[in-house]
């Protein structure tokens, strides 16, 4: 059995996976956009999201988070009962700290604790929360 985040934006996903990508390096993950569904005539899709992103899921290691684009009445309130960890090394952790702050909202400042030597949290700038947590070296 497995558990995964699930982010979802509205139009924003593929500046999301970019803006992870640089936060995290890792490498391109498969996207299935709007446009690549078969037609469906009680699903239309206005021609104007046929590059938004209908499922993606974006590696960490041997674990991925999936992501996706959302219209209609759904994600209209971003929501804090969630949050993504991310656990990697100091300089890991570090780096995806500075990129996700950036245009984000610092919550608590990235700083040694008594159970990691760099720990901080964010939301970034989709309204994502994340927590950092910095391996023992």
């Amino acid at each position: 059995m497995e558990i995964r985040p699930y982010l979802t934006f509205k139009g924003e996903c593929q500046e999301a996976i970019e803006l992870y990508q640089d936060a995290f390096d890792i490498k391109t993950p498969e996207i299935m956009r709007f446009g690549d569904m078969p037609p469906n005539p009680d699903m239309e899709i206005p021609e104007s999201m046929n590059k938004w992103v209908l499922q993606a899921a974006l590696p960490f290691g041997d674990n991925f988070i999936r992501l996706s684009d959302t219209f209609g009445d759904f994600n209209d309130a971003p929501s804090e009962r969630v949050s993504v960890v991310f656990e990697g090394s100091k300089e890991e952790v570090e780096k995806a700290f500075q990129v996700l702050s950036q245009d984000g909202t610092v919550q608590m400042p990235l700083e040694a604790t008594f159970f990691s030597p760099a720990y901080g949290t964010l939301v970034d700038k989709f309204g994502i929360k994340w927590n950092f947590a910095a391996s023992e070296e």
